[in-house]
This record gives C-alpha cells, sequence and structure tokens, in this order.
C-alpha cells in the first residue's frame, strides 16, 4: 500500500512539477547581469548610452542561461530597463523604440506558453509607452495595461508588479482620470501586505509613486516623506531627487 502511494505521489509530482517550475523560472528571470543593469539605471549612475555596455552584458547572459519563452522575457526586461533610462532623458524616440522591442519579445513568449510574467512584460512596456507615444498610442494601447495585469493576478495572485501596474493609473493618470487618494491608499496597501512578492523597484516604483501622489495633493510633508522612502532604496535616483527639489 505504501509503495503504491509513493508511486502515485511521484505520477503527480510528474504531472504538476514542470508546469510550476516552468512559471518560477519564467518569473524568476531576475540574473545577476540584469540586476545590476536595473540598479544602475535607477541609481541614475550612467547615462541612457553609458548604460549600454551593462545592456549587452546582461543580453548575452541572457542568451546563454535562458531559451525559448524563458529567453524572450529576459530580453522583454532588458528592453524595458533601456526604454526607462532613456525615457528619463527625454528621448522619448528611443525610449518608444525600446519599449516597442520589450513588448514584442513579451508577445512572442505568449505564443510560446502563457505565463504571468509575459502578461506583466507586455503590461509594462505598453503602460511606460504611452508616456513617450503621440496620444493616438495611448488612445488605442493604454487600455489594454488595466486587462493585462488583470491577467497577471489570475495567475499569479501576489504579483506585486502586476498589483503596482493596476493602481498606477489613479497616481499618473491625467485629470480628471486620475484618483490620488485611491491611488496613495492601494499602494500602502500593496507595500503593507506580507504576502505580495515585491523586488527592489517595485518598492521604490510604490514609495516614489506615493510620494507623487501627495505632491499632486498639495500635501507637500507626506510627498517628502515618501520621496525619501524611496531614495533609501535608490540613493542616486536623479527623477526623485528633482521632485524634492521642486517641493
Amino acid at each position: 500500500m505504501c509503495k503504491f502511494y509513493r508511486l502515485f505521489l511521484l505520477l503527480i509530482m510528474a504531472l504538476v512539477m514542470p508546469s510550476v517550475f516552468a512559471e518560477v523560472n519564467t518569473h524568476v528571470i531576475l540574473w545577476d547581469e540584469y540586476i545590476e543593469l536595473r540598479d544602475s539605471m535607477y541609481n541614475s549612475e550612467y547615462t541612457a548610452d553609458g548604460l549600454l555596455p551593462l545592456y549587452d552584458k546582461a543580453v548575452a547572459s541572457a542568451k546563454e542561461h535562458f531559451s525559448d519563452d524563458a529567453l524572450l522575457l529576459a530580453l522583454s526586461r532588458c528592453e524595458y530597463i533601456m526604454g526607462r533610462a532613456y525615457s528619463y532623458e527625454e528621448n522619448k524616440d528611443e525610449a518608444g523604440n525600446r519599449y516597442d522591442a520589450g513588448d514584442a519579445y513579451a508577445e512572442q513568449a505568449l505564443d510560446i506558453r502563457e505565463t504571468a510574467t509575459a502578461h506583466l512584460m507586455r503590461g509594462e512596456n505598453i503602460s511606460q509607452n504611452c508616456s513617450v507615444k503621440p496620444v493616438s498610442y495611448a488612445l488605442s494601447h493604454g487600455t489594454k495595461v488595466g486587462g493585462l495585469a488583470k491577467k497577471v493576478l489570475k495567475l499569479d495572485e501576489n504579483y506585486g508588479a502586476a498589483m503596482y501596474l493596476q493602481t498606477a493609473q489613479h497616481i499618473y493618470a491625467p485629470s480628471p482620470f486620475h484618483n490620488h487618494k485611491k491611488g496613495i491608499r492601494e499602494m500602502q496597501e500593496i507595500l503593507d501586505d506580507a504576502s505580495v512578492r515585491l523586488e527592489k523597484d517595485d518598492v521604490f516604483n510604490l514609495t516614489s509613486a506615493i510620494g507623487y501622489g501627495y505632491m499632486q495633493r498639495k500635501e507637500l510633508d507626506s510627498a517628502r516623506e515618501w520621496f525619501l522612502k524611496a531614495l533609501e532604496v535608490y540613493p542616486g535616483n536623479k527623477y526623485v531627487q528633482s521632485l524634492l527639489k521642486d517641493l
């Protein structure tokens, strides 16, 4: 009986574990070279062009260690980070090209297999693209972001980056579509929920967005408090430093 039970468990594990590990692997995709690229960008350590050697290094490492949809998602992450770097410098054309490439890689990954991270990378690249592309792009693509975030959370309810993506519209949407009070509350709830999985950049994005929300509400002491919390994560970030100066 015990032998049969062990065989039964092994059979169940053989059927279930491949898909579990596959999803975990496509979520983890945070290899050392990517983390160096990501953190250097958020810390404003280089110009966007100055980041290119780190980008090349991260891409080369991804191609060495990943394959199939995992590789495509790794490449999507790299393009997204470079897009953010060019966005900070208001180089909208190059930023848009990077976000387009990041979205295309995520779409190709979805053609292979549906994963939470593939939907996330589509949502993140499209969301940022709305800030650098013509208004026509935002009108035709911006509405997809919320739906993509929902797809992520349906597959992985503790995916903090998707929670941020879902509620960021309340902070950054133009008038009359924003709801700063609601956005601040929801982002604080994300930070306070121990079950939510957050990476370093997620914490930075949440804390800086809360600060921006308070800034828009003219609650400047609270804004300053949250901007300083964001700088505890990435002390060199020039964007948040400039917001502090504006206060």
